[in-house]
């Protein structure tokens, strides 16, 4: 879908009244975030969005959400267009930029801001911390601006200032493992491996995917190299390959591996005892994590009795990427039936 032809279907579900319309744009984004083209199909409704609002409101939103005359999303993606053509200062000049206006506009004052990427990031804030209930939507997605400031900080060397800001994205989305495995980067780069494996602790109990939980449990396979507990590596490693096949990994592994047997230490696929007590001694139980799967199967459950199958989709993907159990993958199926669409 170009951005032509979604502002033209969006244009016919307008209301005429102006909140409803906006909060209506606002659900459509979220369908939109997988898609090829989402950063154009996303700025087009954010310009529609803006257009709607009452001149009094634009005049706020300019002065909270723009850098300069460019909106907050506009000057973002010049950004990102900086650091693939190698441009790291001027990327970094203009995500200063955009995460000095964050910090003027949305991290003082009281008010707790969010960006949550679909619903299933709200439901699971609502899990982990039932009794926070007074917070809003952020306009972008400052989660995803600020890690990649930090990102861009670590590529030019500001290390501290890249943990800093990365923690500061983080406290946007709190639920997501993306922008945790940016600081976990940042850890290993800066050898702390104390502050790599809360990182790591805190990064497996959100893991929604087979490759998230893989590359956390890689991460610690680093640190134990790092710390000398070479069995527990060798674990790790062989746990991540498990989750998700990756050359990477396996010479990591093989690596480990060497250097168990000139210590005359040896290694076999470990039991499910062993693996157990491995995750034990480093304060983790072994992925996937049951509240999660609980929790998509509930959101799943609700979401088809409201007759809601996209979210019903969305919520059933996320047992089944975690569990690969065939009967998700069954209701999957027949939801992509009912819908017309294809399962992958």
């Amino acid at each position: 879908m170009t951005p032509t032809e979604l502002i033209a279907e969006v244009r016919t579900e307008l209301t005429g009244n102006s909140a409803v319309d906006i909060r209506h744009i606002r659900e459509k984004t979220r369908a939109l975030k997988g898609e090829p083209n989402a950063a154009e199909l996303l700025s087009a409704l954010a310009e529609l969005a803006f257009s709607l609002m009452p001149e009094e409101q634009q005049e706020y939103m300019k002065k909270v959400t723009f850098i300069g005359e460019q909106r907050m999303d506009r000057a973002f993606h010049e950004a990102m267009g900086w650091i693939q053509e190698g441009k790291r200062k001027e990327a970094e000049t203009r995500l200063a930029e955009i995460s000095d206006k964050i910090h003027e506009y949305f991290e003082q004052g009281g008010k707790k801001y969010f960006s949550f990427r679909n619903p299933f990031e709200y439901h699971l804030y609502r899990m982990y911390y039932p009794t926070d209930t007074e917070f809003e939507r952020a306009p972008f997605d400052f989660a995803q601006y600020l890690t990649m400031y930090g990102y861009v900080l670590l590529e030019n060397h500001q290390v501290r200032k890249a943990a800093q800001t990365i923690e500061r994205g983080i406290r946007f989305n709190p639920v997501n493992a993306d922008i945790r495995f940016e600081l976990a980067e940042v850890y290993k780069f800066a050898r702390q491996p104390k502050r790599l494996l809360q990182t790591c602790q805190e990064t497996l109990r959100i893991c929604t995917s087979p490759d998230r939980i893989a590359r956390v449990l890689a991460n610690l396979g680093f640190y134990c190299v790092v710390v000398e507990d070479f069995y527990s590596a060798a674990v790790f490693y062989f746990e991540s390959l498990r989750f998700q096949a990756s050359k990477a990994v396996n010479f990591e592994l093989q690596d480990v591996l060497h250097r168990m047997k000139t210590i005359g230490q040896t290694f076999a696929p470990p039991t499910k005892g062993q693996v157990l007590d491995t995750f034990e001694t480093y304060g983790m139980e072994p992925p996937p994590n049951s509240d999660l799967v609980n929790l998509a199967i509930t959101l799943a459950e609700s979401a088809h009795d409201y007759n809601r199958p996209d979210l019903e989709g969305m919520f059933y993907r996320v047992a089944y990427d975690l569990t690969n159990e065939p009967k998700f993958k069954e209701l999957l199926d027949r939801i992509d039936a009912e819908t017309g669409k294809k399962s992958s």
